[in-house]
């Protein structure tokens, strides 16, 4: 009985401090690979499709599995560039982390209460918007 209790305790801190630890993750990658898209096509002097490609690709070197990093749902691609606004965005994200720790479901309660999805994102203005 104290092993079932112990088991519980360990899984549900488990379960409480992996969707914030895999957010900070995520949120220090999205950030990581903006200033590294930007700094690249400063130094390369490439086009935006090629910085695209660039973040994407680091993005799939990164830690985590390539299976755990998707573009945010309403864009195709990691890096957005508004060329008029000087706006770039990263956006990545895990659909559903209950795959990395699925949830035990016992007397119709989920443990632990995870988060429809794990988003990361960075913004940076790359320059002065014109009034």
């Amino acid at each position: 009985m104290s092993f079932i209790i112990l088991l519980m305790l360990f899984y549900g801190m488990a379960g409480f401090t992996m969707p914030l630890l895999m957010s900070a993750s995520y949120q220090q990658l999205a950030s990581d690979t903006l200033r590294a898209g930007l700094a690249w096509q400063h130094y390369q002097h490439a086009s935006d499709r090629d910085v695209e490609r660039y973040v994407a690709g680091l993005i799939d070197e990164a830690w985590m599995p390539p299976a755990w990093a998707t573009p945010c749902a309403d864009r195709t691609h990691f890096l957005t560039i508004d060329s008029q606004t000087g706006l770039w965005q990263v956006c990545l994200r895990h659909p559903s982390p209950s795959t990395i720790l699925p949830p035990i479901r016992l007397l119709g309660w989920e443990f632990p209460p995870l988060p429809d999805q794990i988003v990361g994102s960075a913004i940076l203005h790359t320059r002065e918007v014109a009034p």
